[in-house]
This record gives structure tokens, C-alpha cells and sequence, in this order.
């Protein structure tokens, strides 16, 4: 596929999947098996509902979350994209209780594409300064 196709993927995935959160479509974009290896966690996030879950978990905390892709690049089979996702911390989120405080959360993730799927992805936020934000 080109670097197009494989772009234009990741943006159909990004705004379904992590964005409208409709999940009904991650077969449309996902490769069996797709999982993401994310840098603060000890786990990879394997599958449709381990991915659902997160979604459930970052949304609740920040229900007017507003994830952007700020910039998106591709060289082979790779797409490279940039977030950021600011919004309003309202419930429980790492263990701080809803401080109403505005906050923007950041991360790049790798995505691989293979014949037009997404089969694996690399993802590292900013955890870090998100929690600082809170505090």
C-alpha cells in the first residue's frame, strides 16, 4: 500500500476507534492479534477490549477529552502520529479524584499497517506531565 493509503488507515482508526469510540468498527481496521505496546504499562494492550477499557477509563475521567492529531508521518509500513488531547478532569483518574482543572495530555504512537490493518502499535504519553497537570 502507499504511505497514503496506510495514513489515510491510522486517521479512519484514530477517529472511529479512539475518537467516536465505535468499536463495532475495529475489525474494519485491526488485524487479529492487534495489540499496543505502551510504554507505561507493564502489559501490552491486546485486543478490542482491552483497548475498549482504557477508552471507558480516560473518557470517564475526562468526558470533554478532545484527542487531535496534531502532525502524522509514514515510511514504509509505519505511520507516526502526534497527539494531543486536552480536556477537563472531572472523575478519578491514576488515583487523584476529579480536580476540574484543564488539562492537555500528549503522546506520539507508532502504528504498523500490513495490507491495509493496523497489526501492532508502539505508544508513549506523556503520563508524566499529564498527572503534574493535575496536581
Amino acid at each position: 500500500m502507499s504511505l497514503e493509503a496506510n495514513k489515510a488507515v491510522v486517521r479512519a482508526y484514530v477517529d472511529a476507534i479512539l475518537v467516536k469510540r465505535d468499536f463495532s468498527k475495529f475489525p474494519d481496521y485491526t488485524a487479529p492479534g492487534f495489540y499496543i505496546d505502551r510504554s507505561a504499562v507493564p502489559e501490552a494492550i491486546v485486543g478490542e477490549n482491552a483497548l475498549h477499557s482504557q477508552m471507558d477509563m480516560l473518557y470517564g475521567a475526562f468526558p470533554d477529552l478532545d484527542l487531535k492529531v496534531v502532525d502524522m508521518v509514514a515510511e514504509g509500513d509505519k505511520v507516526v502520529v502526534r497527539f494531543e488531547a486536552p480536556g477537563t478532569h472531572q472523575h478519578p483518574f491514576a488515583g487523584i479524584e476529579g480536580t476540574g482543572r484543564r488539562a492537555t495530555w500528549k503522546g506520539l504512537v507508532m502504528y504498523h499497517v500490513v495490507d491495509g490493518k493496523l497489526t501492532e502499535a508502539w505508544a508513549n504519553w506523556d503520563d508524566w506531565g499529564l498527572i503534574n497537570q493535575l496536581k
